[in-house]
């Protein structure tokens, strides 16, 4: 009678175990990533909450939902949205053009010619 029972090798086995191994290290360094990404995000949702806390003093007396129309209001401004491009232009960042970027560029060039 033929054995048709396959054996594995030592070489299987092997190779087998670096597998197990290998899927071990990736879970490893994608929970290391996570960890990292959490940390970050972390970090930046304090400093962000730090600054509307400078601020905006009075925020701990208002519901998030309050907090979010403020803000949204705050920055639909034209102050603040020209203060968010210029940082961008100086980051390098491209910037979209917007209706309130049209506005402050006309703004610029008829100062600029006024002096």
């Amino acid at each position: 009678m033929i054995n048709t029972e396959i054996t594995t090798t030592k070489g299987m086995e092997q190779a087998q175990k670096q597998m197990e191994q290998a899927k071990n290290r990736m879970a490893l360094e994608r929970k290391k990533a996570n960890e990292e990404r959490r940390k970050f995000e972390n970090h930046h949702k304090y400093m962000m909450g730090g600054a509307v806390h400078k601020y905006f003093k009075e925020c701990f007396s208002f519901e998030e939902s309050e907090i979010n129309e403020i803000l949204e209001v705050a920055f639909k401004t034209t102050e603040v949205q020209k203060t968010i491009s210029a940082i961008k232009r100086r980051a390098g960042v491209q910037v979209e053009s917007c209706p309130v970027e049209s506005e402050v560029k006309s703004n610029e060039s008829e100062r600029t010619e006024s002096h």
